[in-house]
């Protein structure tokens, strides 16, 4: 049987330089349901491991990671702080290799570290960094490849879970996608480690659902991708904050600059970022599942259009809200699964971060830029080079 992806069969990918983007992006569903046997088989190593590292008195927890690996961390501090009451530190393996003295401070840690590919030399120079300067440092490392030099690290501590991600999220496309949204659902069911069963029960619910949808989202993002944007900008309040930073990074990621993108929250772009709109700009706009933060998401893309001239605007929503939102270009619905917890930005997250990708996607093609690496010049790589690690 021909492989098709997105009802298109593979060759019009491969023409397009497409292949890899388009079928990671489309696996996504596939690689959560490995994923959630996975963790289930490791849950008393899990479980363990969780219990003493939570125990450390006064204990920091930091995420970190460089590019879309970052961006997880930013996410996920919303997340942990209002499901689990966790409070949680992101910071950049690259804030963390130039300013060690500023970033890691000698109190009990515990670092989570993100890694597609787990060879960019800041993801082992951070936890090599931070063995060196916190005497009391646990480690937990998420990575795509279990054969990586991070890993490889991790498995070496004595104070360290490595957690392996399923075969074929070492994404090859330009861009982190399977990569992105394992790594965020291994987070959140490690750290409900107490209900594990009952949290990768909901990534397998995520999955499903996301089967069901996301022909809507391509073709949805498809048709976004056909206005003659020349900036985008991607707004986020609280969890949806960090992705609109790596929908973001996406967007010019695939278009190799073409498309100029910013993010911010929807409270924040009005404090001088919103001078960047002129008549070939798109906003998308997320919108919050919870209800207080829903009301600045709404308020902003209202006075969005209230204001707009020739600029284009989308909102992305669950379906069935009862606040009315009309005027924009383009709404993006999705079904959000009545099982998930209620406190959870999960739903949200994951089904924007796919219709993202796709958006991303699209407008590659139809620019016609090589979408599986898009950077011909070579000034930016799949995994980062010219990268001096200085010892400390």
């Amino acid at each position: 049987m021909e492989e098709k992806i997105f009802d298109r069969s593979w060759e019009y990918y491969k023409e397009r330089n497409c292949y890899w983007t388009a079928r990671e992006i489309a696996q996504q569903p596939e690689v959560w349901r490995t994923l959630a046997g996975m963790l289930e088989a490791r849950k008393d190593e899990i479980s363990a491991f969780m219990d003493k590292v939570l125990a450390v008195p006064g204990l920091k927890v930091i995420t970190t990671g460089a590019g879309s690996s970052a961006f997880i961390g930013e996410t996920l501090q919303y997340m942990l702080a209002g499901e689990l009451g966790q409070p949680s530190e992101n910071i950049h393996t690259t804030d963390i290799i130039s300013a060690p003295d500023e970033t890691l401070l000698d109190v009990p840690t515990l670092l989570i570290s993100y890694a597609r590919s787990g060879e960019s030399p800041e993801s082992t120079a951070a936890v090599n960094f931070a063995e060196k300067k916190i005497s009391n440092l646990w480690h937990i490392i998420i990575v795509c490849d279990k054969n990586s030099t991070l890993a490889k690290k991790g498995y070496a501590l004595e104070k360290a879970l490595v957690l392996d991600m399923p075969e074929g999220t070492c994404d090859k496309g330009f861009a982190m996608t399977s990569s992105v949204s394992c790594m965020m659902l291994a987070s959140w069911c490690v750290f409900h480690y107490k209900a594990l069963h009952e949290y990768t029960g909901y990534v397998r619910i995520l999955a499903d659902s996301m089967a069901q949808q996301m022909e809507n989202l391509y073709r949805s993002a498809e048709e976004i991708a056909k206005v003659q944007y020349r900036r985008i900008i991607w707004l986020g309040c609280g969890a949806l904050r960090g992705l609109a930073r790596e929908a973001c990074v996406k967007s010019m990621e695939l278009t190799d600059g073409y498309v100029h993108a910013g993010y911010d929250s929807a409270a924040g772009f009005r404090h001088g970022p919103k001078t960047v709109v002129n008549d070939e700009t798109l906003t998308i706009h997320f919108i919050s599942h919870k209800p207080y933060t829903r009301q600045y998401d709404i308020d902003f893309v209202k006075e969005m259009i209230v204001q707009r001239e020739k600029n284009t605007i989308v909102s992305v929503k669950e379906k069935g809200f009862k606040e009315s939102i009309s005027g924009e270009d383009f709404e993006v619905i999705y079904e959000q699964p009545s099982e998930l917890p209620e406190n959870t930005e999960m739903g949200a997250y994951i089904n924007s971060l796919v219709f993202s990708q796709l958006l991303s996607m699209h407008k590659s093609l139809e620019k016609q830029f090589k979408t599986d690496s898009p950077c011909e010049k070579g000034g930016v790589n799949r995994v980062v080079q010219g990268i001096i690690i200085y010892e400390i």
